[in-house]
């Protein structure tokens, strides 16, 4: 019996048992869907795509997990590694089987038509007329990138994750440091939008910066609750992660939960960028909750404030802050990398 239909999946084997690949739908953007393995891992979902020159120095390659292109993936949350089959996307399973099982069916039909063609030929008491040829039905898939597309800078592998994630799903490199440089380039596009208004608009260039400004602070507090929480994980594996609260708005209790793990990310921060780190926490908090306007608990931080008048924001300043923020989250970067290396997974 010849499998017009299966042979077009067909990768080797025998003509009794054939060994079939369906090639896995892909995304507008060239990329296919991955699922992590491991069910504590918040959302599961990401996407791959290909490769781009990167980086080949020996220091980059020091933190690399596993050697790029290898037959095992990454979990971008979590870190855990297993081999390639095992991020197969749940739908993309059953696509599968459901693509095989329709060419089988056609191949089946076709079989039985041409087998019974003109056998009642002759016969004056009985007819038989096939059905029309139908081939096996296309299944529409419907796939999409996903909000935040990256490429690593050590292995060049283009992705793409919901939020934040730790790790590079090819290399596994710790690239959250990454993520936030990403986070670093939309608010300076924010502040160049701000700075190109005309002067008639300083209401809504104010408004831009406040944005920006306030975007600054909600990506690192993001960012150090997901590092913080995987941290707990491999170092205190056996209690549950405490709840932080808003925590890591605040540098005094952001260094509290950090000295539980033996950690301080803000000790490479000298006294300037420290205290220009804690006065834009507060400013955040006038702009996010007071409009803007300068209260007592601001005015001692800033000596130039005057209560109830609105707070001074300067897009050089932002930029500052930023730059600041970036520093912590790089600090945590290479506190994951000493974590990740003595770290659990799945499969060696």
């Amino acid at each position: 019996m010849r499998f017009k239909h299966l042979d077009k999946y067909r990768v080797g084997g025998t003509n009794d048992r054939p060994n079939l690949a369906v090639p896995v739908p892909q995304t507008p953007g060239g990329r296919v869907y991955r699922y992590s393995p491991n069910e504590a891992a918040a959302p599961r979902h990401f996407v791959l795509g290909g490769r781009r020159d990167a980086e080949t120095s020996d220091q980059p390659k020091a933190r690399m997990r596993r050697a790029p292109g290898s037959p095992f993936t990454v979990c971008p949350y979590s870190g855990v590694i297993a081999p390639d089959g095992d991020f197969l996307h749940p739908e993309d399973r059953d696509a599968a089987i459901k693509t095989v099982g329709d060419a089988a069916v056609a191949d089946a039909a076709e079989y039985l038509r041409d087998a019974f063609k003109g056998i009642a030929r002759r016969s004056k008491s009985w007819t038989f007329k096939p059905s029309a040829h139908q081939a096996p039905r296309q299944r529409l898939f419907i796939r999409e990138d996903l909000l935040r597309a990256m490429h690593c800078n050590l292995c060049g592998r283009d992705y793409g994750v919901y939020a934040v994630a730790l790790f590079c799903p090819d290399c596994g490199a710790p690239n959250v440091a990454l993520h936030f440089r990403r986070e670093t380039e939309l608010v300076s596009a924010q502040i160049e939008q701000a700075e190109s208004l005309d002067p008639t608009n300083n209401e809504l260039a104010y408004r831009l910066l406040g944005n920006a400004h306030e975007d600054v602070l909600t990506a690192f507090e993001a960012t150090q609750k997901i590092v913080f929480a995987y941290l707990w994980s491999t170092h205190r594996p056996d209690e549950a992660a405490p709840n932080v609260r808003n925590d890591f708005q605040n540098v005094d209790k952001a260094k509290g939960r950090y000295a539980t793990l033996g950690l301080d990310p803000f000790d490479q921060l000298d006294a300037e960028a420290l205290a220009a780190l804690e006065l834009n926490i507060q400013k955040r908090h006038v702009i996010g909750h007071n409009l803007g306007m300068i209260d007592e608990k601001y005015s001692v931080l800033a000596d130039d404030a005057q209560i109830g008048t609105t707070v001074e924001l300067l897009a050089d300043d932002i930029r500052i802050f930023a730059g600041i923020c970036l520093s912590v989250v790089q600090s945590l970067d290479d506190a994951i990398l000493a974590s990740s290396q003595t770290g659990s997974t799945i499969a060696p």
